[in-house]
């Protein structure tokens, strides 16, 4: 009986590394994965950014190049202009609404969700980043492992190719890319630009495949102050219309 025993306690020991693992690696759900990623950026409550900005543009036979300053405020305000040119390209964000004026002419103003993407490195309430996720399109209530440019990553959304998704580095909680609707951000290079803050010094952005647009950070200072007023879209939207009327009777 006592050799019998041992013989079965033998084979048990044995057959154990045989038999293929059915259990699954455990995936934090998108909550507490948003509260890490959010914690990652929770001093920060405004940036102001010099970068490079390349377009393309299919339809245009060359890129254009410029430098843009860029003012963020949390939660939900952005400016964008190339200094000492205004009304060149002038892109303000307030709450959910987006101006746009382009070559001295308004080319787009009402609701937009292009440039969310900015938030994700500012101050944020977990749940209100949930929130806003889930805005575009983003489900989720589902989260699994993938691997992102030879990183393991979290997917916060479906895992099939054309989903919206948030795609967040497993080990440094640092978003890596993002897709939603015809829109898609790739964040790289990240530098610690001060004690225990990164952010992505290379962000490429692109439009149904048609419009890339590529940003290079030149300079990044956090917590200046910013005055409000400069994403104030009524007031700038009344200047701009005033300044034209101006002209048109010159």
């Amino acid at each position: 009986m006592v050799k019998r025993s041992n013989i079965s306690i033998l084979l048990f020991f044995l057959i154990i590394p045989i038999l293929p693992s059915t259990v699954s690696p455990y995936v934090l759900p998108s909550s507490q994965i948003i509260a890490f990623m959010s914690n990652k950026f929770a001093t920060v409550r405004t940036l102001t950014i010099t970068q490079h900005t390349n377009v393309r543009d299919i339809h245009q036979e060359k890129a254009k190049a410029f430098s843009e300053f860029v003012s963020l405020r949390s939660p939900y305000l952005y400016r964008s202009e190339i200094p000492d040119q205004p009304g060149k390209r002038l892109i303000i964000h307030n709450g959910l609404e987006t101006l746009k004026i382009i070559d001295k002419k308004i080319t787009y103003d009402g609701a937009s969700y292009d440039l969310i993407y900015h938030f994700l490195f500012l101050s944020h309430d977990p749940s209100q980043l949930l929130k806003m996720l889930q805005g575009v399109g983003i489900n989720t209530e589902k989260t699994s492992l993938t691997r992102f440019e030879g990183k393991i990553a979290y997917l916060i959304g479906e895992k099939n190719e054309g989903s919206a998704r948030l795609i967040i580095d497993k080990e440094l909680f640092l978003p890596l890319f993002l897709k939603y609707g015809d829109y898609r951000f790739r964040f790289s290079d990240y530098s610690e630009y001060m004690e225990h803050v990164w952010h992505p010094f290379q962000i490429v952005y692109s439009y149904k495949g048609k419009i890339t647009e590529e940003y290079t950070i030149m300079d990044i200072r956090a917590n200046l102050p910013i005055d409000v007023s400069i994403f104030d879209i009524p007031l700038i939207r009344n200047k701009f219309i005033q300044s034209e009327l101006r002209q048109q009777k010159e």
